[in-house]
């Protein structure tokens, strides 16, 4: 693994708006509302950002890890701006009511567009499903995503799928379902992934497809006929519970020919066993940029427990409580969130 020099919290031009403290688990008294309108609002429409979650303490922290002089290349180039950006579309995944879901369909991404891209407000659509007896349980937010500065790793036009965290009741009964047995996942021989998380994926995908079609994102296999402008190329992003959800969902839609990119999932929890850690290495973090976005000592990576079989996937890139990171592309490297022992 790489490790970037700390930079002192004093020292740093723009000091983070958030205490590093303040991450993932609000209370769940304090609704989604408050969540959303707790922190700063950004230009244009004036959609709040929440300020609660490990992605938004992520983002406050990002412009703190500045490298002072060469370092070896990891196996793929990783630009800060472009997680800054990606942790603030999966931050406007929570401001899904009221006032702010409005807005959200009016809302451009900013810091989209300081990392070379940016949305089209008018293909912004919302996918929702209901888990157990709760409406709105699964949110994810698409859009339409239009490269105005093409990179190495944002070569071309696609879709951005943006999948909010645990949020309600039903999204935390899921995530304990863990302490079930794991199940068959479809995708890979001797695959087993957590329960709660497939769940919710498979009720995700039934809409999820549909939605992504609407706004013409297609399979590869169907881009001859779905018209000029039509893509097959899909930006995955999400937190916590929608960290695990991408992660399933990419497999899924590879399957039916959609072609994920470069993506950034913050904080997620170990999805699946050492088989389908394994597979996805070669299937994704080998071929395309996926990065696994940790802060500090927040519990969720750490879930479900190890011992009960699970492993996470590749590629981590982890921030300390002062914005130092350190890169490893394998899980388990010394200096990330989940060292293997010495």
């Amino acid at each position: 693994c790489t490790r970037r020099p700390r930079r002192r919290r004093g020292r740093s031009p723009r000091p983070p708006p958030m205490a590093a403290e303040a991450v993932a688990r609000p209370k769940a008294r304090a609704g989604r509302r408050w969540r959303c309108a707790a922190g700063a609002r950004l230009p244009g429409v004036g959609l709040a950002l929440p300020a609660v979650t490990a992605a938004g303490t992520l983002l406050a922290l990002l412009p703190l890890a500045a490298a002072q002089g060469p370092e070896p290349a990891p196996l793929w180039p990783y630009s800060e701006t472009t997680a800054r950006a990606f942790a603030t579309l999966t931050q406007a995944s929570y401001c899904d009511v009221g006032a702010d879901r409005q807005a959200l369909l009016e809302w451009e991404c900013p810091e989209c567009r300081e990392a070379g891209f940016e949305l089209d407000p008018s293909t912004t659509r919302f996918v929702e499903r209901q888990e157990i007896w709760q409406a709105n349980s699964t949110f994810a937010l698409i859009s339409r995503l239009r490269l105005t500065e093409p990179k190495a790793l944002m070569s071309n036009d696609g879709c951005v799928v943006s999948v909010r965290g645990s949020e309600t009741l039903t999204n935390w009964i899921r995530d304990l379902q863990f302490w079930r047995d794991p199940v068959a996942f479809e995708w890979c021989d001797g695959c087993f992934v957590e329960d709660g998380f497939y769940t919710v994926t498979k009720s995700l995908m039934v809409r999820l497809v549909p939605g992504l079609q609407e706004i013409g994102c297609v399979p590869e296999q169907e881009l001859s006929k779905a018209g000029p402008g039509a893509t097959s190329s899909l930006y995955f992003t999400g937190h916590s519970l929608g960290a695990a959800v991408s992660t399933l969902a990419m497999c899924l839609l590879q399957v039916l020919g959609f072609r994920v990119k470069l993506s950034h999932i913050f904080e997620s929890p170990r999805v699946g066993n050492h088989v389908f850690a394994s597979v996805f290495d070669q299937e994704f973090t080998r071929k395309i940029p996926v990065f696994r976005m940790t802060y500090n000592k927040d519990p969720v990576p750490h879930l479900p427990p190890k011992l009960l079989g699970f492993r996470h996937v590749n590629y981590e890139v982890h921030y300390d409580k002062h914005g130092g990171d350190t890169i490893c592309p394998e899980a388990g490297d010394r200096g990330c969130a989940d060292p293997d022992p010495p």
